[in-house]
This record gives C-alpha cells, sequence and structure tokens, in this order.
C-alpha cells in the first residue's frame, strides 16, 4: 500500500478510536462502582498507529495531525490528561510550523490545548491560548462554530476566578453563536450559560437553560454519554445551591455511574463527582457516607493525573471538617496539614507561571 495511502488510513481509524465509548452504564452504589477503564486497548491501538505513521513520513509531518488528535482525545477520556496534553502541544508546533501561527489549523490546535488545560484547571495556560486562537478566528471575518467552544471556555476560566461579569459576557457570546449552529458546542455554551445564572442566583432561569442543555446532550450524544453526566452534574450544582440537596442526589449519582462506566478509571471528573457527591451527603446529614465518598475521590486523583493538585486538597479539607465533627481529631488534623501544603505548593506553581505569561 502507497504511504500516503496508509496515513490517510491511520488517520481514519483514529477518527473512529476518538469517538468510540464503552456500551451501557453500571449501576451505582455509594463508591463501590466498579471502575472501567474503557479505552485502554484503543490508546495501545493509538500509539501503534502513530508510529506507523512517524514510519511513512517525518515526525513533523502535518499528515500525522488527525492520528495525533485523535489519540489526545483517547488519551484524555482514559484520564492521561498529562499524555493528552503533550500530544496535543506536538499537533499545535506541528500546524504553526507549517500553516503558520495566524491559520485556522494553529488556532483549532490551540483550543483544543486549551481545552486539556482547563480540565486540567490549569487556567492561566489556557486563556492566552483561547484569546489567541479567538483573536484568529475573528481575522476570518465569519461566526466559525468552534468560537462557541472557545468562549465558552473563557467563560469557564472567568466563573473559576469568581469573575461573573466577563463570564456572562463570554458565555452570552458563545450562546449567540451556539444557537445559530447547534452542532458546534451548542449544550456545552447552554451549560457554561446555565453556569453563569447559577452564579448570580438567578435559579429558575439556570433551571430552564440546563434543563435544555441536558435534553440537547441526550438527543445529540444519548442519555449514557459523557456530556449528558456534564450537563447533569451542572444542573444538581444548581439544586445543591439553591439547598434541595435530595433534588440533586440523584443526578449526582447518574452523572458519577455515566463517567465511571465511559471514563478512565483515574479520570478527575469521577472524583469531581464524587466530591459533589459527598457536599450532597453532608447536606442529607450522611455523614458516613459523605466521608467514604470523599476519601474514594482522594484515591481516584492520587492513583491518576489529579495527585498533589488543589482538587485533592479541597476533598481533604472538606474530610478533615468531618472527621472533626465526628471527634476524630488526628484524621481531621493529617487532613488539614496535606491540603495545605498541596494548596502551598500550587499557590507557588501559580505565581511562578503568573510571571512566565
Amino acid at each position: 500500500m502507497p504511504a500516503r495511502q496508509q496515513v490517510d488510513n491511520i488517520a481514519n481509524r483514529m477518527t473512529g478510536i476518538a469517538r468510540a465509548t464503552a456500551a451501557g452504564i453500571i449501576g451505582i452504589g455509594l463508591v463501590a462502582v466498579a471502575l472501567v477503564a474503557p479505552s485502554r486497548g484503543q490508546a495501545n491501538d493509538g500509539m501503534t498507529a502513530l508510529a506507523a505513521g512517524e514510519a511513512q513520513n517525518t515526525k513533523t509531518s502535518v499528515r500525522l495531525l488527525s492520528v495525533i488528535e485523535g489519540l489526545a482525545q483517547v488519551q484524555q477520556r482514559n484520564g492521561a490528561l498529562d499524555e493528552a496534553e503533550a500530544l496535543r502541544r506536538r499537533g499545535l508546533d506541528i500546524a504553526a510550523s507549517a500553516f503558520g501561527c495566524d491559520s485556522l489549523r494553529a488556532a483549532e490546535a490551540m483550543a483544543a490545548l486549551a481545552l486539556t488545560d482547563i480540565d486540567r484547571r490549569r487556567y492561566l495556560d489556557a486563556e492566552p491560548l483561547l484569546i489567541v486562537a479567538a483573536r484568529v478566528l475573528a481575522t476570518r471575518g465569519a461566526d466559525y462554530p468552534a468560537r462557541a467552544t472557545i468562549f465558552a471556555g473563557l467563560a469557564r476560566i472567568a466563573l473559576a476566578r469568581g469573575d461573573n461579569e466577563p463570564a456572562k459576557a463570554w458565555a452570552t457570546r458563545a450562546l449567540t453563536i451556539a444557537r445559530r449552529d447547534r452542532h458546534g458546542g451548542f449544550a456545552e455554551s447552554l451549560r457554561t450559560f446555565g453556569a453563569v445564572l447559577t452564579a448570580e442566583g438567578r435559579f429558575a432561569e439556570a433551571a430552564r437553560v440546563l434543563a435544555e442543555a441536558l435534553a440537547q446532550d441526550r438527543r445529540a450524544h444519548g442519555a449514557g454519554a459523557v456530556d449528558t453526566a456534564r450537563s447533569l452534574s451542572q444542573l444538581a450544582n444548581l439544586y445543591f445551591r439553591q439547598g434541595k440537596a435530595g433534588d440533586a442526589l440523584p443526578l449526582l449519582e447518574e452523572a458519577t455511574a455515566i463517567d465511571q462506566s465511559r471514563l478512565g478509571s483515574t479520570h478527575p471528573f469521577i472524583a469531581d463527582d464524587l466530591h459533589d457527591l459527598g457536599l450532597v451527603y453532608d447536606a442529607l446529614h450522611r455523614g458516613d457516607a459523605a466521608r467514604r465518598t470523599f476519601s474514594a475521590a482522594i484515591r481516584v486523583l492520587e492513583r491518576g493525573a489529579g495527585r498533589e493538585t488543589p482538587r485533592v486538597a479541597y476533598a481533604e479539607l472538606e474530610l478533615s471538617r468531618l472527621y472533626r465533627q465526628a471527634g476524630k481529631t488526628a484524621a481531621a488534623d493529617a487532613a488539614f496539614r496535606d491540603a495545605r501544603r498541596i494548596l502551598n505548593k500550587a499557590k507557588a506553581e501559580e505565581r511562578k507561571r503568573e510571571r512566565q505569561v
């Protein structure tokens, strides 16, 4: 088979791999749910495909871009966020070198890399990539659907900082574009706008927007899709902030079951689900369940890309509070000390990145 055709076949294969998901949703107990790594074999296949592509071309060939992005998506779903980020950085380097930093291909690569950084909560790294990508696309004189995803990402960053006004502006722009092209990040834009409304305390409006996002995800991706889980968890967050922990609980349990069946066993999203479940159990005065769930979240993070991150620290702070309420002073002090250590380390790293930006 000619080299060019073989690489085309590899690219097509990786596109299919990136879209693949494991079938079915497992039942959920408290935390005794079997964790599944649905794409480990796909990652191995992707590495083989990438090596074959490199053998037929140079390692900087533009013909590898689809293969690299496909493998990055698989690694991201597996929870291997470090590997996904490295692959997307490589894709960005190739696109920028081949087409220029102000090209559409480079802008797409920047946006993809930024989304990985957002999932890792490395907002200082993600924000400049999204801003540059948005500017590149704006010079093309059209509202490319990808801009909805970019603006939604910028809104998520602003929300994480507590900057509600900029978040609302970005989310509004994202939703305006997404409503014109309902295939381009429509549900994500709805989720983000719903999160902004929730932060503003506009709960009735937020509920309508998030219900629309959930319906859109179920239509577009299916009831057991990871995207659907994001809408479920966002709607649960709204109910929780309203003081309706009982209404939030079944939504979070469903989101957790989906993520545990679709994502790799150490994916930070699973830990996020468990963290939120812990908060809900605590609000429902189920202290033992809350402690076990926060402990499970920490175990997920410590086995994967979330180790030594603020995600662990926040779970440990909640666990420390619950231990103290239960009279377990030594355990409470140990969890608190470790949380402060991680947060101090993260703060120092953040300051270092700020100086570099």
